[in-house]
């Protein structure tokens, strides 16, 4: 391979005549199946996609979906004649609920026996160590 040859499949825009004059490129991009109007495109020159770096963001969208949704969910309550406050205050008493179911299986753990707390701390760090090696995998993405 010559050094012409080299220098126009690097950069093939800034070498549009060689395969005028090389006959072995020709030949390749025959046996490729590409005519000479179909060489390689430049991917740097390409323009970025809208998620690859565009400045309009679709926040106000979604600030604007999340106040209408309280207002419906507000009117329907207000409709059903419940009070927003009182949903909010049995959502909160729940979730002390959920605490305490929480809080108690913690206490049966610390109770329970040495060998079912070395397997719960064995399959706690074997579950975390799962997941580090998989967020230090590369991703799959356009290159791989």
């Amino acid at each position: 391979m010559k050094d012409a040859c080299q220098r126009y499949l690097e950069d093939a825009e800034a070498n549009v005549g060689h395969l005028a004059e090389c006959e072995e490129c020709r030949a390749l991009f025959d046996t490729l199946g590409l005519s000479v109007d179909e060489r390689p495109l430049s991917v740097g020159a390409l323009p970025l996609a809208p998620w690859e770096g565009a400045s309009y963001r679709a926040w106000p969208l979604v600030m604007g979906g999340v106040v209408v949704l309280l207002a419906v969910a507000i009117a329907l309550c207000y409709w059903l004649g419940i009070n927003p406050l009182n949903i909010v205050e049995s959502s909160l008493i729940s979730m002390v609920d959920v605490y305490g179911v929480l809080a108690g299986a913690a206490a049966e753990l610390r109770e329970s026996s040495v060998l079912w707390q070395i397997g719960f701390g064995a399959l706690f760090l074997v579950v975390n160590g799962a997941l580090v090696l998989l967020l230090r995998r590369a991703p799959r993405g356009i290159d791989a």
